[in-house]
């Protein structure tokens, strides 16, 4: 099959018949041809199928044309050209089959053999090409899609045609060709470099008068519908002809040169691909919907300009009038943002208009600018912006253009008023990152050390630039580990020297500062004080504390972080930076914040986290025992509120990493009061949550915390707590060891209560240990205490314990005593944790007496109110449990859906199932 666009649209099969279309699939089949090889968009081909008016099955009816169109073009094997993929369809070709094709090859062997002086074969190659039209393109066919599309082609056909009037011409054959420049002039009254050519044809005929006559009809239509005079180069022919002494050269005719402004592409460009591909499918669209507008934004080293001129590169044909790039400075760090009117001088220039001709106006600029591209299909990359007022001047009215604007600001107005489409960079993933760096050294370089390439990517915060940078460092020595620049990188303190590539450009340090030169002043601030926080990201409450301001304007600071890209809002209310950002914030603070103001700042805000943390845990372990806190160092607003339970225990995990961290930030600065709290704030969401490395992390800072400040019972808290995290982890010694400390402690601090809390732990460290004569030793002196002092919740504690020994022991009647007078008292006091614990327990002595009526009844009411306190590790076991009575019971099925949540459960937590 041949297809014809140049001209009529016409499919031709091998004999020479046409392939009868109707209006539907013609449409659709010219504009897969516009792009041959190209990936057409489904709503681009709905566009030029129906125009503004699709209808609500125009997806399905689009489908149906395609299938019918497919059956019509097919081969005599079958085959067909039109290939589907997941959001359009394209169509194959073979050289040769496409007359558009056909003629721009034939073109390009012309212009080779002219650039070495064949001028004859070259003109002759010419009108060859020129004959394969055979009218206007796709002539009969409407519609603002496809119109746009053939404009195009007309527009080259007559460059073409200009350059082999201009070829023979130079061979002396003016008069040959003077008829036809008439009538193409008459036709195209406004193209100087056609008037141009007739004007020197006439001359050269010694028709003098007739050639200063087409120059005078022309700068009256110039003049009447652009305001212009004609370009330098005519008015110099035509003074010459005025002196008789034009030139018989064509070298004197003014060329519409495409300007092709765009910077060098990125080598090994990486990354970014479903933001490239909209990309495309914004630019196939611009031409059917009047131009298209695409904002990418992003944070300092993102890769922002490396996108757009990377993008602009691979899409330079389908804007065949040129391409133009305007650096807008606005992070510059020596110069002013560029006006626009000074944009627009440059702009107008590289279209041709001459300096005298440029208006002084800003408005006529962006008035002229836009009549120059109305008939042009040509891309603008409008690089560094800071804000809207930069960029809107730039636009272009209508026509088929298509602007890429980037910034270090979202420039969220463009998207509400002009309609931009907004791209948000985010940092690499791991393996765009791996990309980058295997492009730039080599596969084999990055596999003799990956964990040097896992902290290079994470150092580096997964950052474009900086990424490149070190990869540029490690490729100028490259007989270097990559272990040695990934840990210049290890030390937060000094990350910023190391990520330095010898320039302002490749500098981090310098590269972040132009985004934090441009903040107010209470902006600023903001940041500053965020780069004291460490956790991994903030909520308004958190760092209006931090910041000693009302949470209102908080969040208006916030957002101008977020709208410039300092910070990002990755889930409503909070906010996060990336490593590199955070040191940079974090050195800011420690040049331009006091000392003073430093510890203010970090005080509140451990503050605000200790007494958030307390509200908390109040709600998810009621009945332990609590530590007075101390007085605020400011007034507390915007604490969090909490419904019950559940709401408390999602806080807690949603603040887990920030928590974590403060206990790390109250050690570092001092705050040891606030630091061992905070740890044992945290005592149930380790607990519930079985976040054992953050449990003991936490736990041993909070140690460190309590030996500081010298307060004997906060060092007797923490040996406790990390005794039962280390028994959870069978680590026996540790737990041992902390739970002796422990009660070395209660002893000579006379603490009875705290006594009995250490012997319940040695008796639970030796019930695991499966030495039964000693836990119950230390379990029956821990009730005793209990019970001397009142202390019921700590009583059923160690009641439970016992019955675990009777358990495992096989004493059943035994365990299940002890097990009920546990459930008594943890009902009777509201300790609906433990109840629910003690539940299970009852329920796996019934398992183990066979008796599975009671097994099933206690193990459901305790999964149901595990389940309710989101208690996954005992939801775990209790499934575990059920899934057994199932299967004795002959419950198959049942038995098994109970095993496989259990089994997920126990895998999320990463702990072994029991056997």
């Amino acid at each position: 099959m041949r297809y014809r666009i140049l001209g009529a649209l016409r499919a031709v099969d091998g004999q020479g018949r046409p392939c009868l279309l109707d209006r539907r699939q013609s449409r659709i089949l010219a504009v897969l041809l516009l792009s041959p090889d190209r990936m057409v968009s489904r709503d681009h081909l709905v566009d030029a199928v129906w125009n503004d008016s699709p209808p609500a099955t125009a997806v399905r009816q689009l489908q149906n044309c395609v299938s019918q169109l497919r059956h019509r073009l097919a081969g005599d094997q079958g085959e067909h050209p039109i290939v589907a993929e997941p959001t359009g369809y394209h169509i194959r070709l073979e050289t040769g089959q496409l007359d558009a094709q056909v003629f721009e090859a034939s073109v390009a062997v012309a212009t080779d053999q002219a650039a070495v002086g064949r001028v004859a074969d070259a003109a002759s190659g010419l009108r060859d090409a020129l004959a394969l039209w055979r009218g206007p393109a796709l002539a009969g066919i409407k519609g603002r899609v496809i119109e746009a599309g053939s404009s195009r082609l007309d527009e080259q056909r007559l460059a073409v045609l200009e350059t082999c009037l201009e070829l023979e011409l130079g061979q002396g054959r003016q008069n040959e060709i003077i008829g036809e420049l008439l009538h193409l002039v008459a036709a195209n009254p406004l193209r100087e470099r056609m008037v141009g050519l007739l004007m020197l044809a006439l001359h050269a005929s010694g028709r003098r008068s007739e050639a200063l006559r087409a120059y005078d009809r022309l700068r009256h239509h110039l003049g009447e519908e652009l305001g212009l005079d004609p370009g330098t180069t005519l008015q110099e022919l035509h003074a010459g002809i005025l002196r008789n002494a034009a030139p018989a050269s064509p070298a004197a005719v003014p060329r519409r040169t495409a300007p092709r402004q765009l910077p060098a592409s990125v080598r090994h460009f990486v990354g970014r691909e479903p933001i490239l591909r909209e990309l495309d499918t914004l630019a196939e669209d611009a031409a059917a919907q009047g131009g298209a507008l695409a904002v990418l934004h992003g944070t300092g080293g993102i890769g922002k300009t490396a996108l757009a001129v990377h993008w602009a590169h691979r899409a330079a044909t389908a804007f065949p009038d040129g391409q133009l790039f305007v650096n807008l400075r606005g992070f510059d760090p020596h110069r002013q943002p560029l006006p626009a009117a000074t944009a627009l001088r440059s702009l107008l220039g590289a279209l041709g208009v001459t300096a005298e001709q440029i208006p002084a106006d800003v408005e006529e600029r962006a008035s002229l600018y836009r009549s120059l591209l109305a008939e042009r299909r040509m891309l603008i990359v409008l690089d560094n912006a800071r804000a809207t007022d930069q960029i809107r001047p730039l636009l272009p009215g209508g026509g088929g253009c298509m602007v890429v604007a980037t910034s270090r600001n979202e420039l969220t107005s463009l998207v509400a008023v002009e309609g931009a489409r907004p791209f948000t960079l985010d940092l690499f993933s791991v393996e765009e990152a791996q990309q980058l760096l295997t492009g730039r050294l080599g596969a084999e370089r990055l596999t003799t050390d990956p964990l040097a390439v896992s902290d290079l990517i994470a150092c580096c915060a997964r950052l474009p630039l900086a990424l490149a940078i070190m990869a540029a460092r490690a490729a100028a020595h490259p007989t270097f580990p990559l272990s040695t620049f990934s840990g210049e990188l290890t030390d937060t303190r000094r990350r910023l020297d190391a990520v330095d590539g010898g320039d302002q450009f490749t500098q981090m340090r310098s590269v972040l500062s132009w985004s934090y030169q441009r903040l107010s002043a209470p902006v600023a601030q903001m940041f500053r004080l965020l780069g004291l926080h460490g956790g991994t990201d903030i909520t308004v409450a958190a760092a209006a504390h931090l910041a000693g301001r009302p949470a209102l304007h908080t969040r208006h600071v916030l957002t101008d972080l977020a709208r410039s890209h300092l910070v990002t809002e990755h889930t409503m209310g909070r906010y996060a930076m990336h490593d590199l950002l955070s040191a940079y914030a974090g050195e800011l603070a420690a040049t331009h914040e006091s000392e003073a103001g430093r510890q203010r700042a970090i005080r509140r805000l451990l503050t605000y986290y200790l007494y958030a943390a307390a509200s908390a845990d109040v709600l998810v372990t009621p009945h332990r025992r609590r530590t007075p806190l101390p007085e605020p160092v400011s007034p507390l607003d915007e604490l969090p509120c909490f419904g019950g339970h559940l709401e408390a225990l999602s806080w807690l995990e949603t603040e887990r990493n920030n928590l974590t961290a403060v206990v790390r930030l109250a050690h570092d600065t001092g705050e040891y009061a606030t630091g061992w709290r905070l740890a044992n704030l945290l005592w149930g969401l380790f607990h519930l949550g079985k976040y054992w490395d953050d449990w003991i992390a936490t736990h041993r800072v909070g140690l460190a915390c309590a030996q500081a400040c010298e307060d004997t019972s906060a060092e007797f808290t923490m040996h406790s707590s990390l005794g039962t995290a280390h028994r959870e982890l069978g680590r026996f010694a540790e737990a041992r060891q902390c739970h002796h400390a422990a009660l070395r402690i209660s002893r000579r601090t006379a603490d009875r209560r705290g006594e009995a809390q250490a012997l319940n732990g040695l008796g639970a460290v030796y019930g695991d240990m499966r030495q039964s004569r000693l836990a119950r030793h230390f379990l029956r002196r821990s009730l005793q205490i209990r019970r001397e002092i009142g202390d019921r919740w700590g009583e059923a504690i160690t009641v439970c314990n016992l019955g675990e020994e009777d358990l495992a022991d096989g004493d059943l009647a035994a365990a299940r005593h002890h097990f009920t007078v546990a459930l008594t008292i943890r009902r009777d006091i509201g300790d609906r944790w433990g109840e629910a614990m003690t539940l299970s327990c009852l329920g796996q002595a019934f398992v183990a007496g066979k008796q599975y009526d009671e097994a099933l009844t206690h193990l459901s009411d305790a999964l149901t109110m595990h389940r309710e306190m989101n208690d996954l590790a005992m939801q775990a076991s209790d499934l575990h449990h059920l899934g057994r009575i199932e299967h004795e019971l002959g419950h198959g099925e049942r038995g098994e859906q109970h095993l496989r949540e259990a089994w997920a459960i126990y895998q999320r937590l990463g702990m072994e199932p029991p056997a």
